[in-house]
């Protein structure tokens, strides 16, 4: 399967010391991982509002092959508007979200066939960002998911992980690495995406 990470907001390496850490044991699990293609850049508070056009366009392109997504913070935000305007494609993707940016309610893409959201109640970050008015940023990452929507699952993380960006400390990674693995094997009963 293919793996697409996305990284969050403020981020001047490409992802490199946050999600990107995962994808060494992603690949030793036989998965194609790409950490470059969804790289939208560093993007301070003000640009995730006035430069989302343009990293939602790079991001589209890398998702256009994807199986899975797995992103952080503000790449979920990115992810979800990318994969709304994938909505007309045949492709289906499955997402792991790691403490996301997002509101509460803010649900998954119509062409996701199931998205899990790791969550921990100790994230200061997204906490804050719940108060930012007029804003798709919340507090998902904190509580998780809230509604209706079958195909969301949360996963509550609060007993390891104890900030933000604390899923890739060199003491987490490995454990959260595992933990998407089994997210993943949990949903290959489905048939996977024919090459386009």
């Amino acid at each position: 399967m293919k793996i697409v990470l996305i990284h969050g907001f403020n981020v001047r390496d490409g992802g490199k010391n946050t999600i990107d850490k995962l994808a060494p044991y992603l690949e030793a699990a036989g998965h194609e991982v790409e950490r470059d293609e969804a790289d939208y850049g560093h993007f301070g508070l003000f640009m995730v509002r006035l430069r989302k056009h343009s990293a939602v366009r790079r991001i589209v392109k890398a998702l256009e092959t994807a199986d899975v997504v797995v992103d952080h913070s503000n790449g979920a935000n990115y992810e979800n508007k990318a994969l709304e305007l994938l909505h007309h494609h045949a492709r289906r993707y499955q997402v792991i979200r790691l403490s996301p940016a997002l509101n509460r309610k803010t649900s998954a893409a119509a062409n996701v066939t199931a998205c899990t959201v790791f969550h921990t109640r100790t994230d200061f970050w997204v906490w804050l960002s719940g108060f930012l008015p007029l804003h798709p940023w919340g507090r998902q990452g904190q509580l998780g998911y809230k509604g209706a929507d079958e195909r969301m699952h949360n996963r509550d993380f609060s007993d390891l992980v104890k900030g933000h960006s604390d899923y890739f400390k060199d003491e987490n990674v490995e454990f959260v690495a595992k933990e998407v693995l089994l997210e993943i094997a949990a949903t290959q009963e489905e048939p996977e995406n024919e090459d386009d």
